[in-house]
């Protein structure tokens, strides 16, 4: 075997195994944010919810600069729970897919 003929292999052998571990490394994470986006979407609505309530109450106290601090707070709690729940989605998805991958596999071998 040549020089470069070896070295193609050890270099093909070395990306699969870089690609199989991040492979690993992407399905887990994928898993964490399906397994706690709800929690993150929950905690942003409090959040959102708290910062209107003081944005309202500042507001009546004739507060109006830190009114519109805390309705900004509000607004973006609020993004932030509609963000985490389709991400939450699209990861519950992708776990999904991921299971019905390696069921189709177990079945091919």
């Amino acid at each position: 075997m040549g020089f470069f003929s070896s070295l193609g292999k050890r270099i093909s052998s070395a990306a699969h195994s870089l690609g199989q571990k991040y492979g690993k490394v992407v399905r887990k994470g994928v898993k964490f944010v399906a397994d706690h986006a709800s929690a993150f979407k929950k905690g942003a609505e409090v959040v959102g919810n708290v910062a209107g309530m003081a944005a309202s109450g500042a507001a009546a106290m004739g507060l109006a600069p830190v009114a519109g601090v805390l309705g900004g707070v509000a607004a973006g709690a609020k993004v932030a729970g509609k963000i985490a729940g389709v991400a939450g989605s699209v990861a519950r998805g992708a776990v999904a897919a991921d299971k019905v991958r390696k069921q189709i596999e177990r079945k091919l071998k």
